[in-house]
Parts: structure tokens; C-alpha cells; sequence
């Protein structure tokens, strides 16, 4: 199963995408990210949200927020759904917003209905129990539909508040990606575009479970030369990302942009990513934060992906020591400052 995914990665029945302009966008089950672009979209798009639960959907259209965007109201112009073909009538693009592993629940949602306009996915992650992509997902589930994906360095409330954010936007077909381009061309995104598309979607996975680590080893030492090790250890993921990357088929530069490197710079060094604080409360707390995560209560996107890539690490016969070790320590019950220490000696190889 595992090589069927990753061997129908290149341009497969790809749709002939609309001529015209993008002027209406369906956001999927937004969370912070998801509410976040739908913010700044509705600037100049006509934009709806959509969420399977009606109480979910009357509680975000009445208060005009979202829980996992606390404090940013959300547009009036912008209607909440919980009917989706009313949603999606006449959207010339479907954003799904929902993280990895509700994703496949979303996209066979949208099986059935017929004449759809292009996908764009959102999610930073694979799926556990398949090793599947975003992208998989929907030639699994929809077969030939076409597909892009957003990522890059961006926190979804600075980004909403009008922080710049260089978002990369990858698609294997150049007319689509074109298009893309031009609707993301808005204050405050500066989007980039590139065809690897395997390339983007792995690099946000993978900064996600690297940044797990590298905040494990912040939160336990106490250290002048903490921002040396954490500099190393960005450099040792990116590396480690690269290695699989390049074996499965993907770029090496997608890896040192903003979709690799610059991401996990991003998120391994600010306390307002979840994998973040995950990384912390292995050393503190993990306990209370795993049964919020159970709970749905917050996205640890990270989580899954430790395991997806340490499983792909197998798959493909690579040493990658470093995600190895993260997966460890959440999988295997490693103590946490063992692996810190662990995770310190591998920075320090040359």
C-alpha cells in the first residue's frame, strides 16, 4: 500500500481547471489556519466556512470566532455552513482545512457530489495508519481530482492580524498553480510556487515532529550554548528531511525554503506552536496534554507524524536518527532526558 502511495504521485487525470477568475472560495472545516486564510481571503473573495457539526457551525456564525483562533473576529461577509453542498454551490476552489487526520473524513465527504472545483490542502501531516500524503488522499478517495497544497512559516493569529508570511503553494499542474498564485497574491501572504508537490507536503510533516525534539532539549537544558544546540539540531532535521525527501522523489531545495527550513525555524522556536509545547510537556507534563489532544481540544500534528516518518525511515532503509529518537521518546516511552541527551550527540557529529 505504502508503494502505491508514493508511486502515484505524478501528474495522474489532472482536470483542466476553470478559466476564469477564483472569485469564490470553500473553507472546509476551518480551524486557526483554515479561519485564518478565509480572514484574509474574504478581503476580495466570497467566502464560506463549512463544519459538519450544526452546533459548531451556529455557535462560529453567531459569535463570529473560533476557538482555535481566539481573539480575531471573523468577517460578517463570510457565512458558516453546516450544509455542504450549500457551501460549496458554485465555489470555484475547495480549501480543506482539516488536519491530517480527520482529512480522508472530509474528502470522502465530498465523494458523491458531482462537478467539483479544484482541492487545496491545508494539513501539515500524514496519515498514521496508511502513510498517505494529503495528496493521496484525494487520489485515493476522489481518483481524478485535481489537487494543490498550501504550506510555509505562518502563525495562523499573527497571520490574521496581517504578519507577513512567505507561503509556498506546490501543484503538479503549472495552469492550476498558476491560478493559485494569483488569488494568494493578498496582504499579508507573499506565496511562492513549486511542482513538488511531495516535497512540500513531507517538509510540513516533518518540521512538525522535528520541532517535538528540538523543543524537548530547550525545555531540559539550561545552557548559554541552548542556542547553538537548537541551531544544530534545525540543521541535523533539515538534513534528515533532505535524506528521505530525496529518496522518495522530492526536491532537495523544497527542503532549504520556507516549506523546509524556514518552517521548522519557525515552529521549533516559538512558544505559539503546539508541537512546540508538546515538545515541552514531555519533559513537564505530557499526560494532561495528550488526554487535551485526545479530547480534540487542540492539533498536535506532530504526533502522528513522528510515527509516519520514523515508519517511512524503515520503508525506504535510511538512518535518521533524529526522528528516530523523537519517535522514541513518544512511542516508546524513552525518558525524556535521555533523549535529550541523545538528541544533543547527534547535534554535535560532524
Amino acid at each position: 500500500m505504502v508503494e502505491r502511495a508514493h508511486g502515484m504521485r505524478e501528474v495522474q487525470g489532472f482536470e483542466t481547471p476553470r478559466v476564469h477568475m477564483m472569485k469564490k472560495i470553500a473553507i472546509l472545516e476551518p480551524g486557526a489556519w483554515g479561519t485564518a486564510l478565509g480572514i484574509i481571503l474574504s478581503k476580495e473573495k466570497e467566502v464560506n466556512f463549512w463544519y459538519a457539526s450544526r452546533k459548531l457551525a451556529s455557535r462560529i456564525s453567531e459569535n463570529r470566532e473560533n476557538e482555535r483562533l481566539p481573539g480575531v473576529k471573523i468577517p460578517k461577509e463570510i457565512i458558516v455552513f453546516s450544509d455542504l453542498k450549500k457551501a460549496i454551490e458554485n465555489a470555484d476552489l475547495i480549501i480543506i482545512a482539516s488536519p491530517s487526520f480527520n482529512f480522508r473524513k472530509t474528502v470522502l465527504r465530498i465523494k458523491n457530489i458531482k462537478n467539483l472545483p479544484p482541492l487545496l490542502g491545508i494539513a501539515k501531516g500524514i496519515e498514521k495508519e496508511t502513510l498517505f500524503f494529503p495528496s493521496n488522499i484525494v487520489y485515493d478517495v476522489l481518483k481524478k481530482k485535481d489537487y494543490a497544497h498550501l504550506s510555509g512559516p505562518g502563525f495562523a493569529k499573527k497571520v490574521a492580524t496581517g504578519t507577513h508570511a512567505k507561503e509556498v503553494i506546490a501543484c503538479s499542474d503549472p495552469a492550476l498553480l498558476k491560478r493559485l498564485k494569483e488569488l494568494f497574491k493578498i496582504h499579508p501572504l507573499k506565496p511562492s510556487t513549486t511542482t513538488d508537490l511531495l516535497g512540500v507536503e513531507l517538509a510540513g510533516a516533518a518540521k512538525n515532529a522535528l520541532s517535538i525534539g528540538i523543543s524537548l532539549v530547550e525545555a531540559g537544558v539550561k545552557s548559554p550554548k541552548i542556542e547553538k544546540i537548537k541551531k544544530d539540531l534545525i540543521s541535523l532535521g533539515v538534513k534528515e528531511m533532505i535524506k528521505l525527501g530525496q529518496a522518495m522523489g522530492a526536491k532537495k531545495e523544497t527542503f532549504l525554503g520556507p516549506a523546509g527550513k524556514g518552517d521548522l525555524i519557525l515552529t521549533a522556536t516559538n512558544p505559539l506552536s503546539r508541537n512546540f509545547q508538546f515538545g515541552k510537556n514531555l519533559l513537564h507534563d505530557s499526560d494532561k496534554m495528550r488526554k487535551k489532544i485526545k479530547e480534540g481540544k487542540i492539533t498536535v500534528e506532530g504526533l502522528n507524524n513522528a510515527f509516519a516518518l520514523y515508519k517511512l525511515g524503515k520503508i525506504y532503509k535510511l538512518d535518521l536518527p533524529m526522528i528516530n529518537e523523537i519517535y522514541k521518546v513518544i512511542y516508546k516511552k524513552v525518558s525524556p532526558h535521555k533523549t535529550i541527551k541523545d538528541l544533543i550527540a547527534l547535534s554535535q557529529e560532524k
